[in-house]
C-alpha cells in the first residue's frame, strides 16, 4: 500500500519531483561518461594516458562538486515542499511512520529512475565529452570510449546522494504535527545536520590544509624561462577552490541566509513595496532560497577560482619572464558540464517552487498589490539570489587568489594576486538571465487559474 500511495503522491505533485528528476539524470549522465573518461585513459599505452587521466580527473572533480552540492539541494527542496501535502496524509489517518516511509520510497523511485536513465544516457554523451577533452590532450585523435564498469560507480554515488539528502527531511515529515504543517508549509528555519557538520569539519580541515601547504610551496623559473614546480600550484591552488566551495556549501543553511540578511538591511526596506515582499519572501523561505543559491554559487566560484589560479600564475611567470599564454578552452573544457549542471539546477529550482510563487502572487495581488508590484518583486528575488551568491564566490577565489599569490612570491618579487571577476561576472550574468526569466515568467504569465482557486488548499 505505501509503495502505491507513494507512486500516486509522485505523480501528483510532478512539479516538485520533476525538476529533481532532471538534476539526477544530468548529474548521473555526466559523471557516468567523465569516469569513462578516466576508464580509457588507464586502457591507453603510458605515453598517452597521462595527460587524459590528468585532464579527466580535473573535469571529474569540478563536475563531482557540482553534481552532488546541486543534487542534495534540489532532493531536499522536493521533500520539504511537500510538507503540506504529507500533512493531509497524516490528516486522512496516514500514520507518522508510514509518512515517513512513504517519502523514503519516494526518494528510492527517483534514485532509481533518475541515475538508471543517467548513466543510459552517459553512454550517449561519453564519446561526445571525450573527443573535447582529447583535443586539449596528447592523447591519440579519434581514442573510443570505454564505458564499463567505472560508470557504475555513477550509479551508485548519486542513488547514495538522493537518499541520504532527503532522509532529514522524510523524517521530519512524519514527525512534523500536521496543524503545524498546514499552518507552516515550510519549515521556518532549518537546523544544521550532523551530516552537515561532518562535511563541514572534513571540508574545512581540508581548506586549511590544502592552503598552507599551497602558501608554503615556492615555485620558481630556470634561467631558461622554464617554470619549476607551477603545476604543482596550480593544482592545489583549484583543489583548495574545490575545498572552499564544499565548505560554502556545507554551510549553506545558516551561511546564505545570514549573508543575504546582511547585505539586503543595507537597503532600507521602505525605499520599494516589491523590495520589502522580495526580501521577506528570500529571508523567510530559506529551503527555497538554499536550493535556488547553491547551484548559482558553485557555478560562480569554479571559473572565477580556475581563472583566478591561472591569472595569478601567468602574473607571477610575467614578472620573471617565463610564459604567460592561458588556454581558455582548456579550462571551459574542464568546467563545461559542471556549469551545464549549474545551469540546469538554478532552472530546476526555480520551476519546482513555480507554484508556490503563483500562490504568493495571488495573495499579493488580493491584498491589493498591482502587476507591476508582483513583477518587479520577482526581479528583485532573483537579484537577491544571484547577488548574495557571487559574494560568496568572490569571498571563494579571493582566498584563492591570495594563497597561491602567497607561494610565488616566495621566489618572484611584485606577485600579487589576480582575481577572474570578469568570468565570474560573465556566469553571473548568465545565471542572473536564467533564475530571472524563470522567476519572472510565473508573475508575467496570464494564468487560467482564478485567484480563489490558487489560495484553495490542494
Amino acid at each position: 500500500m505505501i509503495l502505491v500511495v507513494a507512486a500516486k503522491e509522485l505523480v501528483r505533485g510532478y512539479r516538485l519531483w520533476l525538476g529533481s528528476l532532471i538534476v539526477v539524470v544530468a548529474a548521473s549522465a555526466v559523471c557516468a561518461a567523465t569516469l569513462a573518461q578516466i576508464e580509457t585513459a588507464a586502457a591507453l599505452p603510458a605515453e598517452a594516458s597521462g595527460s587524459l587521466q590528468s585532464a579527466s580527473i580535473t573535469v571529474l572533480a569540478f563536475t563531482v562538486l557540482a553534481a552532488i552540492a546541486i543534487t542534495g539541494a534540489t532532493t531536499n527542496l522536493a521533500v520539504a515542499s511537500g510538507r503540506r501535502g504529507y500533512a493531509l496524509l497524516q490528516l486522512a489517518g496516514i500514520l507518522p511512520r508510514q509518512v515517513t516511509a512513504m517519502v523514503l520510497a519516494q526518494l528510492v523511485m527517483l534514485a532509481l529512475i533518475g541515475t538508471g536513465t543517467g548513466v543510459g544516457l552517459g553512454r550517449i554523451i561519453a564519446q561526445p565529452l571525450l573527443d573535447l577533452v582529447v583535443v586539449q590532450t596528447s592523447a591519440p585523435a579519434g581514442t573510443v570510449i570505454v564505458y564499463g564498469g567505472t560508470a557504475l560507480w555513477a550509479f551508485g554515488l548519486f542513488a547514495g546522494v538522493v537518499v541520504l539528502s532527503g532522509i532529514r527531511a522524510a523524517r521530519r515529515a512524519g514527525r512534523v504535527p500536521p496543524i503545524e504543517a498546514l499552518r507552516e508549509p515550510e519549515p521556518p528555519r532549518i537546523r544544521m545536520r550532523a551530516s552537515r557538520w561532518v562535511a563541514t569539519g572534513i571540508s574545512g580541515a581540508a581548506s586549511i590544509g590544502v592552503g598552507l601547504a599551497v602558501a608554503a610551496m615556492s615555485p620558481s623559473l630556470t634561467p631558461d624561462g622554464r617554470p619549476v614546480g607551477l603545476d604543482s600550484v596550480t593544482s592545489l591552488g583549484l583543489l583548495l577552490s574545490i575545498a572552499l566551495t564544499t565548505l560554502a556549501v556545507s554551510l549553506g543553511p545558516i551561511l546564505y541566509p545570514s549573508l543575504m540578511r546582511a547585505w539586503t538591511a543595507v537597503i532600507p526596506s521602505g525605499l520599494s513595496g516589491s523590495w520589502f515582499l522580495a526580501r521577506r519572501s528570500c529571508r523567510y523561505r530559506i529551503t527555497q532560497s538554499t536550493a535556488a543559491i547553491t547551484p548559482l554559487m558553485v557555478g560562480i566560484a569554479m571559473p572565477g577560482s580556475m581563472y583566478t589560479v591561472f591569472l595569478t600564475a601567468a602574473n607571477a611567470m610575467a614578472a620573471g619572464g617565463g610564459p604567460t599564454d592561458i588556454n581558455s578552452a582548456s579550462i571551459f573544457t574542464s568546467l563545461g558540464p559542471a556549469l551545464l549542471l549549474a545551469a540546469l539546477g538554478s532552472a530546476a529550482v526555480i520551476f519546482m517552487t513555480s507554484r508556490t510563487r503563483a500562490r504568493d502572487n495571488a495573495l499579493v495581488s488580493v491584498s491589493g498589490g498591482t502587476f507591476t508590484t508582483t513583477t518587479l518583486s520577482a526581479i528583485f528575488e532573483a537579484v537577491i539570489y544571484v547577488v548574495t551568491a557571487f559574494l560568496i564566490a568572490l569571498s571563494i577565489f579571493g582566498v584563492v587568489g591570495l594563497v597561491v599569490a602567497i607561494a610565488f612570491a616566495h621566489t618572484m618579487t611584485g606577485v600579487v594576486p589576480v582575481y577572474g571577476i570578469g568570468t565570474a561576472l560573465i556566469v553571473a550574468g548568465a545565471g542572473a538571465v536564467i533564475v530571472g526569466v524563470a522567476t519572472v515568467a510565473p508573475a508575467v504569465a496570464p494564468t487560467r487559474r482564478s485567484i480563489p482557486s490558487l489560495l484553495a488548499s490542494e
